[in-house]
């Protein structure tokens, strides 16, 4: 079977500078792949440039020594204001230079600002229902990248995304058909901006939830068992990890965690969770 998928890889000794390209077709065989523990810095709702300081800060404080990738949870500008895209990402060129960055889009990042955002921060691999194959020196890693899905769309949405409901069902047949295809082929993370349902949503209103998250993609989760589930959205909430079934599901947003997060991961659980 073919999949459309994204690729990148480090750079080999002597070689320049590599960007991920946009896009690359090849066969997935059905070899296992091992991966060691890998190092990932992981952020979401920058909302920039509201929280860019807070980001500057949190960076500059902690020990980014080994981290091999970038997650970027969703809501990278604030409503919409896609020029701001460009200080997280210089942001992150400074600090960590040839790291491959993987973004997914937020519900600020608004649908009609999303190329500017591909352009502006051009650097980074952007996934839309999508998967990115990484061979990081740790060896190979998956991302299916999202924005996600809710239960029940906002009254905002209801009012100006034209068929939302019929949006967030075909994006969680696509994320499982992702899920499924790549199971098995190196460590699998799920990078959404809306979280699966789980405990990370405590500390939001309750009667809110199925207004920030999507028992749709629990089950997804709970089916696949991806290595790890990397969300932001949650600004109040005051659990950062829960697990489904063996699967750890983080929130990343800067905001609730107060900084950005560390992980280190490894095929199936977890090796150790660091935050500030």
């Amino acid at each position: 079977m073919r999949t459309r998928l994204l690729t990148w890889r480090y750079p080999s000794p002597g070689e320049g500078p590599t960007r991920p390209p946009r896009e690359a077709l090849f066969s997935l065989g059905l070899q296992r792949w091992v991966v060691a523990f890998v190092r990932v810095l992981a952020f979401g709702d920058v909302h920039a440039p509201d929280y860019l300081p807070l980001l500057s800060r949190s960076l500059r404080s902690q020990e980014l020594r080994g981290v091999e990738l970038v997650l970027v949870a969703g809501d990278v500008v604030a409503k919409g204001g896609w020029r701001a895209c460009e200080g997280v990402a210089g942001l992150l060129e400074q600090l960590l230079p040839g790291v491959p960055v993987v973004a997914v889009f937020g519900n600020e990042d608004y649908a009609e600002v999303r190329g500017r955002m591909r352009e502006v921060c051009g650097a980074f691999t952007w996934l839309d229902d999508e998967a990115v194959r990484l061979e990081l020196p740790s060896g190979r890693v998956v991302v299916v990248g999202t924005t996600g899905a809710l239960d029940r769309p906002t009254r905002w949405q209801e009012r100006h995304v034209l068929g939302v409901r019929e949006l967030y069902r075909a994006r969680l047949e696509r994320v499982g058909q992702l899920l499924r295809e790549h199971a098995g082929k190196g460590l699998t993370i799920l990078l959404t901006h809306y979280p699966p349902r789980c405990r990370t949503l405590e500390g939001e209103r309750e009667e809110f939830w199925p207004e920030m998250s999507s028992t749709g993609l629990r089950r997804l989760v709970e089916q696949y068992q991806p290595d790890a589930v990397v969300h932001g959205h949650l600004h109040l909430s005051r659990v950062h990890r829960d697990f489904i079934g063996s699967t750890p599901v983080y929130n990343v947003s800067l905001p609730a965690v107060g900084g950005a997060t560390l992980l280190e991961l490894q095929r199936r659980g977890l090796l150790g969770f660091l935050q500030p």
